[in-house]
């Protein structure tokens, strides 16, 4: 089964194609302006690429958050709306989860953390055992030291390996408040649709309709809908 999935949360963005757990083909922006400048033209090429067509695509994955608004909307949208023109189901993926992802081999601890700007993170603490991913601490948004006190009370001590936007902000910071720190390359830090891809095919029982997608946002309060200059390439909020 052709999976396409696709991650807009963050400064980064991602898409790719899968073959079942099988990487076809994948488009990386390490650094991009507005996701809607480049989501859909990327997606339309990479689909040419494979020498596929959208309707051959029999299953979409996004990651939906938590993350920048603006990017998790965009994404969110498009995704919803190629589902829905293809008559096919969607898997919403955890965007901390498939950053984690990023270090699937890895024995010690991994904490995905990204910078949710006015002094907070959002994060989460993860295992990787041969049944896959484990949750140790749910997904939040807390302050560093919050979290940095929540590793190190349920890692007993073990090494915690960090990546994500939010270490280039609290690098200093990770390596006061957690003893056993591993700080990971730059290059592990961008979220990857090839993985939100693998945990779509995973997971591919839990698909659904397009139109329940909702992105996940985990700071309170209602937002505001999305203004032209911001569809149309505007900055993005957070």
């Amino acid at each position: 089964m052709k999976i396409a999935a696709f991650d807009t949360s963050s400064g980064s963005g991602s898409i790719a194609i899968m073959d079942g757990d099988s990487l076809v083909g994948e488009t990386i922006a390490g650094r991009v302006g507005a996701h809607s400048e480049w989501l859909m033209r990327s997606f339309h090429g990479l689909v040419k690429d494979a020498g596929i067509s959208v309707r051959d695509i029999g299953l979409f994955a996004v990651a939906v958050g938590p993350g920048s608004f603006t990017g998790l909307r965009i994404g969110v949208s498009a995704v919803k709306g190629l589902a829905w023109a293809a008559e096919k189901k969607v898997v919403a993926v955890s965007t901390l989860e498939a950053l984690a992802m990023n270090l699937r081999y890895t024995d010690v601890r991994v904490c995905p953390m990204l910078d949710a700007r006015k002094g907070e993170v959002y994060a989460a603490l993860y295992s990787f055992t041969e049944g896959g991913l484990t949750v140790i601490v749910k997904e939040s948004v807390m302050t560093p030291d919050v979290l940095f006190k929540t590793v190190e009370e349920a890692g007993s001590g073990a090494p915690v390996a960090f990546l994500g936007n939010g270490v280039e902000v609290y690098l200093e910071a990770i390596r006061k408040g957690v003893k056993k720190n591993v700080i990971t390359s730059a290059p592990l830090w961008n979220i990857r649709a090839s993985n939100v891809g693998l945990l779509a095919f995973e997971r591919a029982d839990t698909a659904i309709d397009p139109a329940s997608l909702t992105p996940v946002y985990l700071r309170r309060g209602v937002l505001p809908p999305l203004s032209e200059a911001e569809i149309k390439g505007g900055s993005e909020r957070s």
